[in-house]
């Protein structure tokens, strides 16, 4: 993050990280019943799908969990645009 505070329903931001166009967030509100929060992003300020936890390494397992997915999907995979043979030399 670039030094700004970023927040969404009283919860700042305190973590991100981006893959491809998708970026993970987790927010904290001490006050909050659930005080930690992850999130996907848009835009920097559009928050959706958030799933709401009691403690930050639970938030930061369903980062990692969503992190994972997302490098699973094919708008997230770098191809190789040059085809390699069996013992890993470019043709």
């Amino acid at each position: 993050m670039n030094g700004e505070t970023r927040s969404n329903q009283g919860y700042e931001i305190i973590e991100s990280c981006t893959i491809g166009n998708t970026e993970l967030v987790i927010g904290h509100h001490p006050k909050a019943p659930n005080p930690y929060v992850c999130w996907y992003c848009k835009g920097g300020d559009n928050y959706y799908w958030g799933c709401y936890c009691n403690t930050l390494e639970a938030a930061r397992e369903k980062l990692n969990e969503r992190y994972q997915s997302e490098c699973q999907m094919p708008y997230n995979q770098q191809h190789d645009k040059k085809a390699k043979q069996h013992d890993g030399r470019e043709r």
